[in-house]
């Protein structure tokens, strides 16, 4: 008797099947965990902007600095002495910010906003070389390289961040 070589037509349909649905699985997963890093970044900025707002109330000058290097985004909380007091950094993460309710724009070099030690909201920035005088930041939007993006809108009165 001769011994057959190779696979049936039905062990092969049955293998793609599995390999489809294994690929299937992984690219959800990875889908998942993309979006995670923006989440988590929006989440640790709103923190950021949280604490900032605390040291305000307690009558010190705050601030944060905004950047963009590369495709690391970074906020860190300063107190008027200069001590950092909280941070945000993300890798593979874009940032956007808005002003005045207008679109949001990229972030190119440090942005400075400064927070009302009466109130703990914003105060006015003044926007580029010579640029807007008086606005305020409204929103800061985080991408993922899967264009997954997540906001936080900033209340100007009382620097409350909202998703």
């Amino acid at each position: 008797m001769k011994k057959k070589n190779g696979f049936t037509l039905v062990e092969v349909m049955v293998t793609v099947a599995v390999m489809g649905v294994l690929a299937g699985i992984v690219g959800i997963t990875m889908g998942v965990l993309l979006g995670q890093r923006v989440k988590s970044m929006a989440a640790d900025a709103k923190s950021v902007l949280q604490s900032t707002q605390i040291v305000a109330y307690s009558r010190d000058d705050a601030y944060i600095e905004i950047t963009q290097d590369g495709s690391t985004a970074t906020i860190i909380a300063y107190s008027s002495s200069g001590n950092e007091i909280n941070r945000a950094e993300g890798r593979n993460i874009t940032m956007k910010v808005g002003f005045n309710g207008g679109a949001a724009v990229a972030v190119s070099g440090t942005i400075t906003i400064h927070f009302n030690r009466q109130t703990g909201g914003l105060l006015p920035q003044e926007i580029g070389d010579g640029g807007v005088v008086g606005a305020y930041l409204s929103t800061i939007e985080f991408y993922g390289s899967n264009n997954r993006m997540k906001r936080l809108t900033i209340s100007k009165l009382t620097g409350k961040a909202t998703y």
